[in-house]
């Protein structure tokens, strides 16, 4: 089980820091919509790590613009950390705006019961459940736009 432990959420961390160093979020519009597994990885604990790097190390900087942190805004996660301590840092890393519901199915470390940590965890309050299990995947989903057309029409 060591991949499904270490290697995937390093492996999730990587391809968002590919992102960010290789400019891509400084290239495309801010209407590009992705999401990143496993509650973005090992990223959001790293975040300080890797902006300490983008300022002191010429050889980080790739051809990103600015520093790591400054594209937190740019990509959505989902919150399939399981454990209440993690979802936190993930809710005060990415924003409670950021952050999707997930499942990790059909893989074997799923949730049992999708959305089973966004709902008990107590530092959540009510308006911020909803947003991570459901009204922030409508956002994403663009179902939000269609519900506006579907009033005006």
């Amino acid at each position: 089980m060591a991949q499904w432990l270490t290697g995937m959420p390093a492996e999730t961390h990587l391809s968002i820091l590919a992102m960010i160093l290789g400019g891509v979020f400084d290239q495309v519009g801010q209407d590009l919509r992705i999401c990143f597994a496993h509650g973005g990885g090992s990223f959001p604990f790293w975040i300080g790590r890797m902006d300490n790097a983008w300022r002191e190390r010429n050889d980080v900087i790739g051809t990103s613009q600015h520093p790591p942190s400054h594209y937190l805004g740019r990509f959505y996660v989902d919150s399939v950390v399981f454990d209440h301590r993690a979802m936190r840092l993930l809710v005060e890393t990415v924003g409670p705006d950021r952050i999707l519901v997930g499942s990790d199915y059909p893989y074997p470390l799923g949730e049992r019961v999708p959305g089973d940590v966004v709902r008990s965890s107590t530092f959540l309050d009510d308006a911020t459940r909803r947003l991570i299990l459901r009204d922030n995947a409508e956002t994403f989903l663009g179902l939000n736009a269609l519900a506006q057309v579907d009033d005006i029409a």
